[in-house]
């Protein structure tokens, strides 16, 4: 038998019979929740303005349900502007539209999507993007290179529905509680997550470069060096995500094993690199900078390893 406080009854509209949902937290705390089962759809009102685009995202990953767009007078250009923001957001739709007001609708409900198996699609797609880049280096294919870019708003989407996600889930602790998920587990997700996307960024970044300088050739030695440096970064990056996702000590040895195969051939390839004089500094200095900041990833990622073993 419990007794509740009456004003809290009183509030909530409890009667005899009403169900209450009691968890105990990690502390030993017991909580009492009311509304266990009510579903909330959180609603926001922005002004457009220069910031539109931003405070469109800013709302999606508050976690708001509904968006509502208002302004004096809506031009062709704030409309257009809205649509290109929505289409960087998964399970947003225009559901009003007049010259004074849109309303944006996210149909995605929180416990459709559990973030493992968003993070392991963002992973799939930043490892593909990050094997393209090494072979539009190595093989100088300027037309795969030009593409990249263009995949990588795939991956932008995966992570701001994954950053939206968590960040319900820390804000609604009965949807946590209904997907077995804990806060910690939401951190170690955010961070993985952003890790992630990270590594596929500076693969962007590597073929941006590329296609501005798409007149250089390798020498077949620097070919093959990199080559091999590309693939024991491969390697390591599907190490270090399978040690995640399975917690196994083997698995995360393995992945560490092989990242200091990859910095004892890069420092090799960074040797030959600077003896070449054809070679053009930039790009010798940008290549070597991206796989030693993609190297930085993936050692966080492996610390992260150490911390949910």
């Amino acid at each position: 038998m419990v007794s509740l406080p009456k004003n809290w009854v009183k509030r909530f509209n409890l009667k005899k019979g009403s169900l209450l949902y009691v968890r105990e937290r990690a502390d030993g705390c017991l909580v009492l929740d009311p509304q266990y089962t009510v579903d909330v759809s959180p609603e926001t009102t922005i002004k457009a303005s220069k910031r539109l685009e931003d405070d469109i995202l800013s709302s999606y990953l508050l976690g708001y349900e509904v968006v509502v767009i208002e302004a004096p007078k809506l031009t062709a250009e704030f409309k257009e502007r809205i649509k290109h923001a929505v289409n960087r957001l998964v399970g947003v739709e225009i559901i009003e539209e007049d010259d004074h007001r849109v309303v944006l609708q996210c149909l995605l409900k929180p416990t459709a999507f559990p973030p493992e198996k968003i993070l392991r699609r963002e992973y799939v797609l930043s490892l593909s993007l990050f094997k393209d880049v090494f072979n539009s280096f190595i093989s100088t294919d300027f037309k795969l290179a030009k593409t990249l870019p263009e995949r990588d708003e795939e991956i932008d989407r995966l992570y701001f529905l994954l950053v939206r996600l968590l960040r319900s889930l820390i804000l609604n602790p009965r949807l946590s509680e209904k997907l077995n998920i804990s806060l910690i587990d939401c951190l170690d997700y955010r961070l993985i997550a952003s890790l992630v996307e990270n590594i596929a960024d500076r693969a962007v970044e590597m073929a941006n470069f590329i296609v501005q300088m798409n007149n250089y050739k390798l020498p077949p030695e620097i070919k093959e060096q990199a080559k091999k440096v590309g693939e024991e970064l491969q390697a390591t990056y599907e190490e270090v995500v399978k040690a995640i996702f399975s917690k196994d000590e083997k698995i995360l040895m393995s992945a560490i094993q092989k990242r200091e195969e990859a910095e004892k051939n890069l420092k090799k390839l960074e040797e030959n690199m600077d003896k070449e004089k054809n070679l053009d500094s930039r790009l010798t200095y940008t290549f070597l900078s991206f796989v030693h900041r993609v190297l930085d990833h993936l050692k966080d990622m492996m610390d992260l390893v150490t911390t949910i073993r």
